[in-house]
């Protein structure tokens, strides 16, 4: 009990400090300051704290861990990898120039030259911060949604463009909006994941579903994939592609999700897993070859979201039992969407031409 209450009193202590530093910033605030805010004697401050440095970097460092965890805590609740990476930066981006939380890192940083117990604590949380951005990035690449070269630079590069262009907000007012600063994170973190700008939001916290966002690119145009995407796409077509040409049934039931569906002609011919694999396993027994070759292809994503799809011009060729071959012409229509493990085909749609 002796040790809770004396941790309690501990953490009281750094939070009124906290109080102060905003109030009076930190080269203002007095050990007196914050013994009057809490009524207890300067001894009782001092008691728990060996020195006004010692007091304000470990005030410091108790705010600033505690912003951290909730910024990192809302990101990872985040459905996606991409919105995950947007709730950081968004939460990271000061409201206003009277942002509290920013005005206590922007003068944390000039307290950490004059104050040796505060730079240590300074630098291990622009690292922790980075090393945020850092396991968001990395978690892109493995999902696929991202193509970042190198995390570690490119989360150093995100988080110190905040930085400075937070400074630049919270301290000179009128020198840069909001939205210019949210624009200018936006055309960075795009340009280090190879996604586009508009693909760095998270659709579902701003309430736009799937079919708001359907409605959106019929009124705006549809947008194209995201580099990294498009290759993902393209490659997940090669391999079933490929599957097809050698009859390997499992191999291409790899590009349809459990739920995917199938029609030919406005038709449903399969419209699950088992039926797909059953359309399949009769064309392969059915014939001696069978080939998709695509002369056109263009892929749309949400990123946001994790859909995409995929317009398709494919030559068929199908070699029958006698060695007859029958070219045909298929304009297909695919919809995919992006799993832990990759993108699957969950709509399939064709018609001759």
């Amino acid at each position: 009990m002796k040790k809770e209450s004396v941790e309690h009193r501990r953490i009281e202590i750094l939070e009124a400090t906290c109080d102060v530093v905003i109030e009076r910033g930190f080269a203002g605030t007095r050990v007196a300051d914050v013994a009057k805010l809490l009524g207890v004697s300067n001894s009782l401050i001092h008691y728990h704290f060996a020195s006004k440095e010692e007091l304000l970097a470990a005030a410091f460092e108790h705010y600033a861990r505690k912003d951290l965890a909730d910024m990192q805590r809302d990101s990872e609740s985040a459905p996606t990898a991409v919105a995950r990476l947007w709730r950081l930066i968004e939460s990271y981006v000061p409201e206003g120039s009277d942002d509290v939380e920013w005005m206590l890192w922007i003068d944390a940083w000039g307290e950490a030259l004059r104050n040796p117990k505060m730079k240590p604590i300074s630098q291990q949380l622009d690292e922790q911060s980075i090393a945020v951005f850092e396991k968001v990035l990395r978690s892109g690449n493995e999902s696929g949604e991202f193509h970042c070269v190198h995390p570690r630079e490119s989360a150093t590069r995100i988080s110190g463009l905040i930085d400075g262009l937070a400074v630049q907000y919270a301290a000179h007012e009128g020198v840069l909006k909001r939205k210019e600063l949210i624009r200018l994170m936006r055309q960075l973190a795009a340009s280090e994941t190879g996604l586009s700008p508009d693909d760095i939001r998270d659709t579902r916290r701003t309430s736009k579903t799937i079919s708001d966002s359907s409605r959106r690119t019929a009124e705006d145009g549809p947008r194209p994939a995201s580099l990294a995407t498009d290759f993902d796409l393209r490659q997940l077509f090669t391999m079933y592609a490929d599957a097809l040409s050698r009859g390997d049934l499992d191999a291409i039931m790899l590009y349809f999700a459990d739920d995917a569906t199938i029609s030919v002609l406005d038709a449903v011919v399969a419209s699950n897993r088992e039926q797909i694999r059953e359309l399949f396993s009769n064309l392969l027994s059915a014939n001696q070859l069978v080939i998709e070759s695509p002369l056109v292809t263009a892929f749309y994503a949400d990123e946001g979201n994790g859909t995409a799809h995929g317009n398709l011009i494919i030559e068929s060729r199908v070699t029958k039992p006698g060695g007859k071959a029958v070219l045909t012409l298929l304009r297909c229509v695919e919809t995919y969407r992006r799993t832990s493990t990759g993108w699957n085909c969950i709509q399939r749609q064709r018609t001759l031409i």
